[in-house]
C-alpha cells in the first residue's frame, strides 16, 4: 500500500510541475500554444480547473497588468475547451472570479468576456441568480462605447444574446434597468455586425414582453438614429451583412410595439420628404408594417400627415416601386382603421379619414382629361381594397358622379377614360365586396342601385366595342372571385347577365362578332340560376325578349333555326354557357325541344362555332339527365350509322362530330348507352374518309374539357372512367389493327396511342406488356402524330421499366434511331429524352451505335435539338468508362 500510494503521490507532484510549467511557459513565455496542452490535461483529468487557478495565483496577483491579462487569457481558453467537465459549484466560483477581474485593469476586459463567454455556454448549468449578478457587473463595469469593435460585439453577444434567450424570466427581473442597460451598451454603435446583432437583441426584447417602462423612448431613439438605413458593404465582405438585413431587423423593431407610434409615425412623415427614393421606399414599407400592428386610436393623430405624404407619392411620383409602396401603404392604414370598433362616444376615423381621401381625388375624377385623374384613381382603387366598409363608402361618394359625367360626356375619348375608370374602380368594389360571407343589408341599399347604374352605361346607344370589352373583362374577373350567395346571385341573374344578353342579341342583329368576350363566369353563380335559364331557354326557343332591358328587338326571333345568319346562330355558345353551368338538381324547362332543336343545329348547320356549341350544349344536357329520361335521337345516328353516302362529305364530319360530343358525355357517367356509339368508332377506323378523324377521337374521347363537361360545371363524371375505358376496349383494338389492311394499320396504332396517353402513369406500366409489340409497330408508321402521341407514351415508363421493355431492348433501340431523322422536330427531341433514359438500362452492346447516331443531331439546326443531343451523348459516353456507369 505504501508502494502504491507513493506511487499516487509522484504521479500528483509531476502533475502539478507540469501545470506549473504550462502556466510559466504561456504567461512569461508567451507560447500560445501552451493553452491547448492545459486544457488537454483538464480533459485528461490531470487536473481541475481550480487547480489551474491555483497555479495562477501569482500570474493573477501580479502587479503587471500584462501579467494579469495573460494570466486570465489562459484561464478563458482552457474553458473555451473543457467548459462541459464543469461542476455547478466550479461555474459559481469562475463566474465570481470573473465578475471581480471586470473592475480591474482594461486591458483584463477581453480575456475576462471570453471566460464570461465559454461560461455562458454552459447555460443548462448556470447557478441560480448568476445570469442578473454577470448582467449587471457588465453593465456597471464595462465601457462599451469606448471599446473596440470585437469587445462591444462579446458584451452584446453575452449580456444580450444568450442570456436574454436562455434566462428570459431571470432578466424580466431586472424590470426597466435591464433596457437601460441594453441602451446604454447600443448607444453610439456604428459597426454593422454589432448593429445587426443589436437590432436583433431589441427586437428580442420587445417581442418577449419585457418591460419597457419610462425607457420606451431612449430605446426607440437609439435604434431609430439609424432609420432609414445607409449602408453599402465594402467589396469583398468577409461577414456578408447585407443593407438589406439591416433594413429588415430595424423594421422588425421599429415596427414591433404600438409603444413606438407616437415616435415612428412622426419620423416616417419627416423621412418620406426626403429626395432619395430608397428613404421613401423604406419609410413606406415600415409604415405598412406597423400599422399592421396598431390599432386606430394610435393612428389617429397623425392621419391628416399620414395622408399628405401619401398623396404627394403617389400624386408626384418620379419611381413606380415608390407609387406601389404608397398604394400598399394606403391600403394597410385603412384596413387598420377598418378593425376599429366604434363606441356611442368614439370618432369614427375610418369616415374621417376616409373624408380627406374624398376631398382630395373625387374632384379629379370630373376631370379625365387631366393628369391627376389616374393618380386619384388608384388611390381610391387601394381604399377600396382595404376592407368591406371602405369599397361601400368610396363606391357610394364616387359611383353617381361618374354616372352624371358618361351621361353628359359626348366626346369619345372622355367617356372611354369614364369607362376605363368604371372598370378599374368596379373591379375593385367587387372583390372587396361581395368575396365577404354575408353581405349586409346596407350592401343590399348600396351595392346594387350603384352597380345597376353603373353597369346601365354599357347598354347604352352609344357603346364601342372596346368599352365593352373592358367591363366584360371586369365582370370574368369578379365572377372568378365572388361567394355563391343569394344576393349575388340576384344582381348577377336580375342586372348583369340581361344587359349583357341584350347587348350580345344586339350585335347579332347588326351581323357583329361580340360574344367572345361574353364573361361566362358569371353562369357559376348558381343562386337563382334556374331563372336565367328558363329565360334563355325561352330566348332561343320562343324568341321571348320580354326580360332584355331596353329592347327594340323584332319578336319572335329563331336563334335556333338553320335559315338564321350565322351571327344569331353564334347566339347558342350563350346558350350553352347558361344551361350547362347548371347543377344536376336544377331542371331545364323544355328540355326535350330543347334537345331536338339543337341536335338539328348540330347536324345541319354550316357554320363551325355554331355546330361545335350546339353539340356541346346537347352533349352536356344529356349527361345531366336522370336515369330512364336519356333518350338518343336518331337523326345523327341514322346519317352516321346508315348513310353511305360520300357526296356531302363536309356534313358527315359535322354529324361525326356531334357523336362525338354525345358519345364523351355519356363516357363520362358510363351510361349503358356509350358502348353503342364506341363500337360505331372502332368500325369507323376502318373508313376510308372519316378513319383518321375517328383515330384522333380517342385523344378527346380520353380528355378532360374546360368548358362544359367537367365537375365545375355540375357535369355527372366518374371516377377511372378512362381506365374502365381502357380496359374493356384495348382487345378490340388489338383485334382490329390484325384484322385491318395494311393502310389502315395507322387509324388503330394512333387510336391506341391516343387512348394509352392519357392512362396514369402507372396503368401504362401495368398495361405496357400486353401492348408493347403494338406500340413498338406504331413508331414504325409514317404518321408524325403517331409517333409522337407514342413517344410521349414511352418516356414516362422508361424511368421505371417493366421487365417486358428490357426484353426488347433492340427493338426499341433501332426504331428510336431511326426517328432521330425525322422532320418533326418534336419527334426528334422527344426521341433523343428516350434514348437519354435507356442510358440507365443494361445497353453497353448498343454504345457504338448509338454514338454514331447521336453525332447527327449534334449539329441539327434546332437549339432544343442540340441541347437534348448533347445530354443523351454525355451519358451514352460515359457508358463503360471508369467513373461511368
Amino acid at each position: 500500500m505504501r508502494g502504491v500510494g507513493g506511487v499516487r503521490g509522484g504521479t500528483m507532484a509531476a502533475d502539478s510541475t507540469l501545470l506549473l510549467s504550462l502556466v510559466e511557459e504561456f504567461v512569461s513565455g508567451l507560447q500560445d500554444s501552451k493553452a491547448k496542452d492545459a486544457a488537454k490535461g483538464v480533459k485528461d483529468g490531470q487536473f481541475t480547473v481550480l487547480q489551474l487557478v491555483e497555479a495562477l495565483g501569482l500570474s493573477l496577483t501580479s502587479s503587471q497588468a500584462p501579467t494579469r491579462a495573460r494570466g486570465v487569457q489562459l484561464l478563458s481558453e482552457v474553458l473555451k475547451e473543457c467548459y462541459g467537465e464543469l461542476t455547478e459549484r466550479e461555474v459559481e466560483v469562475l463566474i465570481a472570479f470573473y465578475e471581480n477581474r471586470l473592475k480591474d485593469h482594461y486591458v483584463i476586459t477581453p480575456p475576462v468576456l471570453q471566460g464570461l463567454r465559454a461560461l455562458v455556454s454552459l447555460c443548462t448549468t448556470l447557478p441560480p441568480g448568476s445570469a442578473v449578478s454577470m448582467l449587471r457587473s457588465l453593465f456597471q463595469d464595462v465601457h462599451v462605447q469606448g471599446a473596440y469593435v470585437y469587445l462591444r460585439c462579446l458584451v452584446k453577444l453575452i449580456s444580450n444574446g444568450v442570456l436574454l434567450l436562455y434566462f428570459p424570466t431571470e432578466l424580466k427581473g431586472l424590470g426597466a434597468d435591464f433596457v437601460f442597460g441594453f441602451v446604454q451598451s447600443m448607444d453610439g454603435e456604428r459597426d454593422p455586425r454589432n448593429l445587426l446583432l443589436a437590432f436583433q437583441i431589441a427586437k428580442s426584447i420587445i417581442h418577449r414582453g419585457y418591460d419597457l417602462g419610462k425607457f420606451t423612448e431612449e430605446l426607440f431613439e437609439v435604434t431609430s438614429c439609424y432609420f432609414p438605413i445607409d449602408f453599402t458593404p465594402p467589396p469583398n465582405d468577409p461577414h456578408g451583412i447585407t443593407k438589406e438585413e439591416l433594413i429588415q431587423e430595424l423594421r422588425g423593431v421599429l415596427t414591433g410595439t404600438p409603444k413606438f407610434a407616437e415616435f415612428l409615425l412622426p419620423l416616417i412623415i419627416e423621412k418620406l420628404d426626403s429626395d432619395v427614393p430608397s428613404a421613401k421606399l423604406d419609410s413606406l414599407q415600415t409604415l405598412t408594417a406597423c400599422v399592421s400592428q396598431y390599432e386606430h386610436k394610435d393612428l389617429a393623430e397623425f392621419l391628416e400627415g399620414l395622408w399628405a405624404s401619401l398623396r404627394r407619392e403617389v400624386f408626384q411620383t418620379s419611381s413606380e416601386n415608390v407609387e406601389s409602396a404608397g398604394l400598399a401603404a394606403l391600403t394597410a392604414l385603412t384596413s387598420c382603421l377598418s378593425r376599429s370598433v366604434l363606441n356611442s362616444d368614439s370618432e369614427d376615423s375610418l369616415s374621417s379619414f376616409l373624408d380627406l381621401i374624398l376631398k382630395d381625388c373625387k374632384h379629379h375624377l370630373c376631370e379625365p382629361d387631366l393628369k391627376l385623374v389616374w393618380p386619384s384613381a388608384k388611390l381610391l382603387q387601394a381604399t377600396c381594397c382595404a376592407s368591406n366598409r371602405a369599397s361601400h363608402i368610396v363606391t357610394a361618394a364616387v359611383m353617381p358622379s361618374l354616372i352624371d359625367q358618361y351621361n353628359s360626356r359626348t366626346q369619345v375619348r372622355t367617356t372611354t377614360d369614364i369607362l376605363m375608370f368604371t372598370e378599374f374602380h368596379m373591379s375593385t368594389f367587387f372583390f372587396s365586396i361581395l368575396s365577404f360571407q354575408r353581405i349586409t343589408k346596407y350592401t343590399s341599399r348600396t351595392f346594387k342601385p350603384s352597380f345597376s347604374q353603373a353597369f346601365g352605361m354599357y347598354s347604352s346607344v352609344s357603346f364601342s366595342v372596346d368599352e365593352v370589352v373592358l367591363a366584360c373583362h371586369s365582370l370574368q374577373r369578379i365572377a372568378e372571385q365572388v361567394e355563391d350567395e343569394e344576393e349575388t346571385g340576384r344582381c348577377f341573374h336580375d342586372v348583369i347577365i340581361p344587359r349583357l344578353l341584350s347587348l350580345a342579341l344586339q350585335a347579332a342583329l347588326q351581323g357583329e362578332q361580340l360574344f367572345m368576350w361574353f364573361p361566362f363566369g358569371l353562369f357559376r353563380v348558381v343562386r337563382m340560376a334556374a331563372q336565367t335559364a328558363s329565360r334563355a331557354v325561352s330566348l332561343f326557343l320562343d324568341g321571348d325578349v320580354s326580360f332584355l332591358p331596353d329592347n327594340s328587338f323584332p319578336s319572335h326571333i329563331q336563334l335556333l333555326k338553320q335559315g338564321d345568319s350565322w351571327s344569331q346562330s353564334q347566339m347558342v355558345c350563350l346558350l350553352m354557357g347558361c344551361v350547362c353551368s347548371l347543377p344536376r338538381s336544377v331542371e331545364v324547362p323544355q328540355i326535350d325541344q330543347l334537345l331536338s332543336a339543337l341536335e338539328e343545329m348540330s347536324c345541319t348547320c354550316s357554320h363551325q362555332l355554331s355546330y361545335t356549341s350546339a353539340a356541346k350544349c346537347f352533349a352536356g344536357l344529356v349527361n345531366k339527365r336522370p336515369p330512364g329520361q336519356l333518350v338518343l335521337l336518331h337523326s345523327c345516328q341514322k346519317a352516321i350509322f346508315v348513310s353511305n353516302s360520300r357526296d356531302e362529305s363536309c356534313s358527315l364530319i359535322v354529324m361525326f362530330l356531334f357523336h362525338l360530343q354525345v358519345a364523351k358525355a355519356l363516357l363520362l357517367r358510363y351510361h349503358p348507352l356509350f358502348k353503342t356509339l364506341t363500337d360505331k368508332l372502332f368500325s369507323l377506323l376502318d373508313d376510308t374518309d372519316l378513319g383518321p378523324m375517328a383515330a384522333d377521337s380517342f385523344s378527346l374521347l380520353m380528355s378532360d374539357f374546360t368548358d362544359v363537361l367537367n365537375r365545375s360545371c355540375h357535369a355527372d363524371v366518374r371516377i377511372m372512367y378512362r381506365q374502365r375505358f381502357f380496359s374493356e376496349n384495348s382487345a378490340k383494338l388489338v383485334q382490329g389493327f390484325n384484322a385491318a389492311t395494311q393502310e389502315k394499320k395507322s387509324n388503330y396504332l394512333k387510336a391506341l396511342s391516343n387512348i394509352v396517353n392519357k392512362l396514369p402513369k402507372q396503368v401504362q406500366v401495368t398495361e405496357l406488356p400486353a401492348l408493347l409489340s403494338l406500340l413498338l409497330e406504331a413508331l414504325t408508321c409514317p404518321d408524325q402524330g403517331v409517333q409522337l402521341s407514342t413517344l410521349s407514351c414511352l418516356e414516362p415508363v422508361l424511368i421505371n421499366p417493366p421487365p417486358a421493355l428490357i426484353q426488347q431492348l433492340e427493338a426499341l433501340v433501332n426504331r428510336l434511331l431511326a426517328l432521330l431523322c425525322s422532320p418533326a422536330m418534336n419527334v426528334r427531341i422527344v426521341s433523343l429524352r428516350c434514348i437519354h433514359a435507356l442510358s440507365s438500362f443494361p445497353v453497353l452492346p448498343f454504345r457504338a451505335r448509338v454514338l454514331r447516331a447521336l453525332a447527327k443531331p449534334l449539329d441539327d439546326k434546332k437549339r432544343l435539338v442540340r441541347s437534348e443531343a448533347v445530354q443523351a451523348r454525355g451519358e451514352w459516353f460515359l457508358l463503360g468508362s471508369p467513373g461511368g456507369r
